[in-house]
């Protein structure tokens, strides 16, 4: 009998432990047949509903697996920490939409507020990839991708990256009332870590009179009144906030902490679940839903003076049947039609519809700058929390005296602006009274670049000084930020470092900021710029399209070209460059910023700067490599010849009026002659090399590469044969003699010059 018992033990084991390893390998369909033999032949337990209640809901069939967890809740009196974790998994698995909410919020372009945290920008910090964030967002994350644009940093410490300081004192000066409201909360935030909840909801309180429709502070309040119990007044801040930011998941997050701590268990479900849905990462929410789920299941003993008021939302069965009618087979296998469309389905849907168009609609104006909403009779809101006739914004000050940054900046202008000057787009005509206008809306209507948080600034507030680079004086251009916290002109910092790597206001080291090439625009200053002095920033992009233009001219015929002062350059011969002097610096950014992507070489010919030869061939930038101390190899091919006609100087550089070389065109009759005197020099120039030395011979091939192949086409090109001009550069010959046949026009003569010198060498050999 004993042997029987222990057989059957055994047996019992094995079967469990095929399911287990059935589950491990995501094989569920074959661990819920396990589990059910196993339960049919040697009896239920709770360990083996468990079992398979997981495996239910890992395959789909919610409405099987609440009756296996139901029946494993009653057949034990202690059930395990997170023994409904698979049940959580399954659950957000089905609800979650790869993130489609949070892909749709960080395509937006806002100037103003975060896009993390959807508040107004505190202490911005803007990373490598030119997007700006809180610090505290961007400390939370931790993570190397940015989340707006998906941009790697993998350098990236947030601690090393100081507050951008244009951005900050533009926030302060035009959000006055907002940034008061951001103290207070970070005042009662550490009132609130004291758990002293109490004086974290007066000063909650306090901020919220200043801005009603930070979604942000209701949040932290409705958080405060949870930790004290009130979860009536946690759970109408939660309902505000999914009003005023239904894309952000966490306003669904504080919903569902009320409603779990008013014993509405299922109710609290399905909100987490729409909170999952947006953002599935949320571990305190899965946690809560865990415990909300482990409430339903547990029933409360018949003693319990809750018993009568919470029945109605501790029976598994009104879930149960929410969850058969929604997540059914059908809900989770494509090829099975569904028949009705029913009601948690939709409802997660219609969360992420809701949140998704908000993310990406064009709103009249952002909820946190928006004017607060009027009471309907009859019902609830946050009235107990607001008094009457309390705006959310107090009147500016005349002055800006508080933003010394924006003054010093400012005081670099003598004159002030001309009484016809346009400061802003006020489309309205009228001088708001306070910072905003009553009823902010986006300047520009129907237009998809416009930041979705633009609002009507007052006029007195807005200055163009405010926002001139602090190297040309000019409103910013494609400005961008250095790590210490400054914006500039991409152009003019650029030039900056050509002769120092400190910043050009603070002097930190921006080394690492020039190792690391960032160029990319601060997309927020960008966009305040755009916004709010448009026809400023079209009078200085034309003034930048005009000196470009200039630059792109200075390649054609007879026009000025920037000439570099070194060594011979051949056509279609390569010529790597060491670039280090700043001038020269400037010269190749200058070509490749233009698209000319040329300048000129020549050879020096005396002493003074300008004095350089008369000859020269253009070279052409292919790629260009820098160090991280600014220096830079530069990867060049030689194009056209030319002929100085005068000289200049431009931005420190040399530069010269042209005029270009081609060879004569050679007469039909002499194309045969020439094949036969090219073929015979090519020959002499395979036997000269074939002489060298084995080592003179490795340096060359390695510096210049092979012999190009001869050239059947020559008397169609105009500017020599490649193979030529390969044996020119290489020859031991005197830089006159270079310099002579380089000007030379005539194919014949350059050959039967070459010829000379190699029948030369061969006799001296």
């Amino acid at each position: 009998m004993i042997c029987n018992v222990t057989g059957i033990v055994r047996k019992a084991s094995k079967m469990v432990d095929l399911a287990k390893q059935a589950f491990s390998t995501n094989n569920f369909e074959l661990a819920v047949d396990v589990y059910e033999r196993t339960i049919r032949e040697n009896g239920p337990s709770s360990e083996l509903y468990f079992g398979l209640g997981d495996s239910y809901a890992r395959s789909g069939h919610f409405e099987r697996a609440f009756e296996s967890y139901c029946s494993a809740f009653r057949l034990t009196n202690t059930v395990r920490p997170g023994a409904l974790k698979h049940l959580v998994t399954a659950l957000v698995e089905a609800v979650k939409q790869d993130s489609v909410v949070e892909d749709a919020m960080m395509n937006k372009n806002c100037i103003f507020t975060c896009v993390l945290c959807r508040g107004l920008l505190n202490e911005p910090v803007t990373i490598p990839c030119g997007h700006t964030f809180c610090r505290k967002c961007l400390e939370r994350e931790q993570t190397k991708p940015c989340k707006k644009c998906g941009t790697v940093n993998h350098f990236l410490n947030v601690s090393s990256i100081k507050t951008n300081v244009l951005l900050k004192q533009a926030v302060e000066v035009y959000f006055p009332s907002e940034c008061k409201a951001l103290r207070l909360k970070y005042e009662g935030n550490v009132y609130f870590e004291r758990r002293d909840f109490e004086k974290a909801i007066d000063l909650y309180n306090e901020a919220i009179l200043l801005a009603p429709n930070d979604h942000l502070l209701l949040s932290n309040r409705s958080h405060a009144f949870a930790s004290l119990d009130k979860n009536e007044e946690a759970l109408r801040d939660g309902e505000l906030v999914i009003r005023l930011r239904p894309d952000w998941p966490k306003g669904y997050f504080r919903k569902g902490c009320a409603l779990y701590g008013l014993g509405q268990y299922g109710d609290a479900v399905v909100v987490l679940l729409q909170c999952l849905a947006m953002d599935p990462t949320i571990n305190l929410a899965k946690n809560y839903l865990n415990k909300a789920l482990y409430k339903i299941f547990s029933p409360l003993p018949s003693n319990d003076p809750k018993m009568g008021v919470l029945s109605s939302h501790l029976s598994p069965a009104k879930l149960q049947q929410l969850i058969k009618s929604n997540f059914s087979s059908a809900f989770l296998q494509p090829n099975m039609a569904m028949d009705t469309i029913l009601t948690l389905k939709n409802i997660i849907k219609e969360t992420v519809t809701t949140a998704t168009s908000f993310a990406v609609t064009n709103q009249e104006h952002m909820p946190l700058f928006e004017k607060p909403d009027q009471e309907e009779p009859g019902t609830s809101s946050s009235a107990s929390y607001q008094e009457e006739g309390v705006s959310h914004s107090t009147s500016a000050p005349n002055s800006r005296s508080g933003s010394p940054y924006l003054e010093q900046r400012r005081s670099r202008s003598q004159s002030p602006p001309s009484q016809g000057q346009k400061r802003s787009r006020n489309i309205s005509g009228t001088s708001p009274t306070s910072p905003m206008q009553e009823l902010p809306f986006k300047l520009h209507k129907n237009d998809p670049k416009l930041p979705v948080d633009a609002v009507e600034i007052k006029p007195e507030l807005l200055n163009k000084e405010d926002f001139e680079c602090s190297l040309c004086y000019r409103l910013l251009y494609e400005p961008v930020t250095t790590p210490c916290g400054h914006a500039f002109c991409r152009h003019c910092l650029d030039r900056c470092l050509d002769h120092q790597t400190q910043c050009p206001l603070c002097k930190s080291s921006l080394a690492e900021y020039l190792a690391e090439r960032r160029q990319t625009i601060t997309e927020n200053i960008a966009g305040i710029v755009e916004t709010y002095f448009g026809e400023e920033l079209e009078i200085r992009r034309k003034i930048h399209e005009d000196e470009m233009e200039e630059l792109s001219r200075m390649v054609t015929d007879q026009h000025e070209i920037p000439v570099f002062v070194c060594t011979m350059a051949f056509p279609g011969i390569p010529c790597p460059l060491h670039i280090f002097e700043p001038r020269y610096r400037l010269m190749v950014r200058q070509c490749m910023e233009s698209g000319t992507r040329q300048f000129g070489m020549c050879t020096g010919n005396g002493d003074s700067e300008g004095d350089f030869s008369e000859i020269g061939c253009m070279l052409e930038i292919r790629d260009v490599q820098f160090f991280p101390d600014g220096r830079s190899l530069v990867d060049t091919i030689g194009g056209k010849r030319f002929k100085v006609i005068s000289r200049g100087h431009k931005d420190g550089y040399n530069t010269a009026k042209v005029e270009f070389l081609r060879d004569q065109p050679l007469p039909e009759q002499d194309h045969h002659r020439m094949s036969v005197l090219q073929t015979e020099v090519y020959g002499l120039v395979q036997s000269w090399l074939e002489k060298l030395s084995g080592m003179q011979r490795e340096q060359i091939l390695k510096h210049l590469g092979q012999l190009p192949a001869l050239d059947q086409d020559f008397h169609n090109n105009l500017n020599g044969s490649s193979w030529l001009w390969w044996t020119l550069s290489v020859l031991p010959l005197d830089t006159r003699i270079q310099m002579t046949m380089l000007a030379m026009r005539s194919y014949e003569e350059r050959l039967n010059g070459i010829k000379r010198i190699l029948m030369y060498m061969r006799r001296q050999q």
